[in-house]
């Protein structure tokens, strides 16, 4: 078969029979001792664990919060300032103030210059609004699923998560939303790009639950004339249309509100369904892939990308906490690669690979095709 593909990933990477232990590829969290007595304590168990857990995790992601929504970062962008300065300049308290950033000096946010603070390297990569890797978005866009972390013990006592889809109502919330979701497309895109093939003489792409179009666009990019079509909720593609005119996209992207449980898709050669499936549940997905079959025009490709959740058979490990996440915050929650590859099975796809690329740990990518038959 002639397919216009990308560079095949190392063979470590491709082995659709490889569960990858996730706390080998992912950074774990929590207490980090820095002294040889601090090491000692912990390797005796004297040191309070749990109380270091309960007070210090919420408090770093709130400081960091902080230090976006009160323009604490921006305000440090030219030059180093003192907390005095900057209490002047953001009409802020400069004694509290002053403990929030010697705080954020600590985790490496900030960095001190005698009496003066400036942007460590972490902070101008990535708490900054324009910079390449920002991720201020993502920060605001926290604060709103703050709300809902403290939905989790009804989640464990009924079962029933939050689906914050449907929670949103400020158009300011669902803003922040997608910008987080640009964000985080950022360091996908071009692992997406590299891995993903594409038919020859492929003109259609179908975005499903693409937001502000950013993957689809990368991939038509490398494969002109290819356009692609994002198909996502009204409230979505409001901020997704205004994301793509700002980043430069929308030549090759149109946007088209939908329902992707039961609105009509049209016919593509390829099919990208980037962080979606984890919002469904398991006969939902289903439902979706078999759709998106019938519209796949043949030798095309679908892509599912996802946050890889762990498998029952595994010990326990970072995929565990991930599936928590999405079973409370959209009511489903995310599966082992080799779940979405029974389900493109079941529903007809053929050639069907699980991919996890070695610099995306923790995601996993499957792909399938539809035959010509």
């Amino acid at each position: 078969m002639d397919r216009r593909k990308a560079p095949a990933p190392p063979r470590s990477a491709t082995l659709s029979n490889w569960r990858p232990d996730q706390s080998e590829l992912l950074m774990n969290f929590g207490p980090i001792p820095e002294t040889f007595l601090e090491r000692v304590a912990v390797r005796l168990g004297l040191a309070p664990i749990p109380m270091i857990d309960f007070l210090f995790g919420p408090l770093k992601a709130r400081m960091i919060m902080a230090g976006v929504s009160l323009g604490i970062f921006e305000a440090l962008r030219g030059h180093p300032r003192t907390a005095l300065d900057l209490a002047t300049h953001l009409q802020l308290d400069r004694d509290a103030l002053d403990l929030l950033l010697r705080g954020l000096a600590h985790v490496k946010y900030l960095q001190q210059k005698q009496s003066a603070y400036e942007l460590s390297p972490l902070a101008r990569r990535s708490m900054l609004d324009d910079s390449p890797r920002s991720l201020t978005g993502y920060a605001r866009w926290n604060e709103i699923q703050w709300r809902f972390l403290e939905q989790l013990e009804d989640l464990v006592r009924t079962g029933k998560g939050v689906d914050f889809h449907w929670s949103l109502s400020d158009q300011e919330d669902w803003n922040h939303y997608q910008h987080a979701m640009l964000e985080a497309a950022r360091f996908d895109a071009g692992t997406l790009v590299n891995l993903v093939p594409v038919p020859k003489g492929a003109t259609r792409l179908l975005d499903l639950g693409g937001s502000h179009g950013l993957l689809g666009a990368t991939i038509c990019r490398r494969y002109p004339p290819m356009r692609s079509t994002v198909v996502d909720l009204p409230q979505a593609i409001e901020h997704g249309r205004a994301l793509a005119r700002k980043t430069g996209h929308l030549d090759v992207v149109d946007f088209r509100a939908g329902d992707l449980l039961s609105d009509p898709l049209e016919e593509s050669d390829t099919v990208l369904l980037s962080n979606v499936l984890h919002h469904f549940t398991p006969g939902q997905a289903k439902s979706l892939l078999s759709r998106v079959h019938r519209v796949l025009r043949p030798p095309g490709t679908i892509a599912i990308w996802e946050i890889e959740g762990a498998h029952s058979d595994d010990k326990a490990s970072h995929g565990d906490i991930v599936s928590l996440f999405f079973r409370l915050t959209s009511t489903s929650q995310a599966c082992h690669g080799t779940r979405y590859a029974n389900q493109l099975r079941e529903t007809g796809y053929s050639a069907i690979r699980v991919l996890r690329p070695k610099f995306a740990p923790g995601r996993v990518l499957v792909l399938a095709e539809r035959d010509r038959g």
